[in-house]
């Protein structure tokens, strides 16, 4: 799994899926890019990119397709290895260089063997996949109430027409306010979007290789703030002079921004980066 010359180079203005894993090893997670056929160990800020070569690429991504379901020999050979004829030594020499890779090769926990069926990835060890779609909420159904009289049923109207327009003028607020930034930005923008639990995030620069980066080094912050956000709010995220500048955009149409700079990346408080969501 060495670097190679027909690694293919993402398409300009392609949305690069990345899917991120937790590996064996302390506070080290994998970033794979299918599209790339490569893998980048993020650890305190150091990064170590691996290219996998197209077979073990396609392995990995057959695994990742099915997390916590068994993929058999078999299906793996035919993915990976679409155009050849190999045998089981190949898939087994793959399935252990990934696992060293990902700091797996003792405990065998990430990519699991099961005896005469095949391999399964661990979905516990999968911190972000892209894949998977937002799941609506579902609410209970409710006792029907007593007729209200006529005078709180007439304010309740007047209530919900009011909070109706309210919604109406913040979506288009936040419409407007995203054209006119995106009008405001230089043309020929890469940008990539993630979902964080309630927060969905827009990556953007005008450099596909920089676009990366930025997913990269501001993992740590973006989660942080998915777990900090308690409402629905849209970010726009990038890195401009040393600089990263993070726009949040409000449900009712406002919005708040944040600057920091690289230095300062991994030492804002919690309180602060509270202050920039809705």
């Amino acid at each position: 799994m060495n670097s190679s010359s027909e690694t293919p180079l993402a398409e300009p203005g392609s949305n690069i899926a990345c899917l991120i894993i937790r590996t064996g090893r302390s506070d080290c997670y994998a970033h794979f890019y299918p599209a790339l056929y490569q893998l980048t160990l993020v650890k305190s800020g150091i990064e170590e990119k691996i290219d996998l070569g197209y077979s073990g690429s396609r392995l990995l991504e057959r695994l990742l397709q099915e997390p916590g379901e068994v993929v058999s020999r078999d299906e793996l050979m035919n993915h990976a290895w679409a155009d050849r004829v190999v045998g089981q030594g190949s898939l087994n020499q793959q399935i252990y260089t990934l696992r060293q890779i990902l700091g797996d090769e003792k405990s065998r926990e990430i990519i699991q063997t099961l005896p005469r069926r095949g391999y399964l990835l661990n979905p516990n060890y999968l911190v972000y996949p892209p894949s998977i779609d937002d799941i609506g909420e579902v609410s209970e159904p409710l006792d029907t109430p007593a007729p209200a009289p006529a005078f709180l049923r007439r304010h309740s109207r007047q209530r919900t027409s009011w909070l109706i327009l309210l919604s109406i003028f913040g979506l288009i607020g936040i419409a407007l306010f995203m054209a006119l930034y995106n009008i405001s930005q230089p043309k020929d923008l890469h940008s990539s979007e993630m979902n964080l639990g309630p927060l969905h995030v827009h990556y953007i620069d005008q450099d596909s290789q920089r676009l990366q980066q930025l997913i990269l080094q501001t993992h740590g912050l973006t989660s942080r703030l998915g777990v900090l956000a308690s409402k629905p709010a849209t970010l726009v995220l990038r890195l401009h002079g040393g600089f990263y500048e993070l726009l949040c955009l409000q449900p009712n149409g406002g919005a708040r921004s944040l600057m920091l700079h690289e230095s300062q990346l991994n030492q804002v408080a919690d309180a602060q980066l509270s202050r920039c969501l809705p």
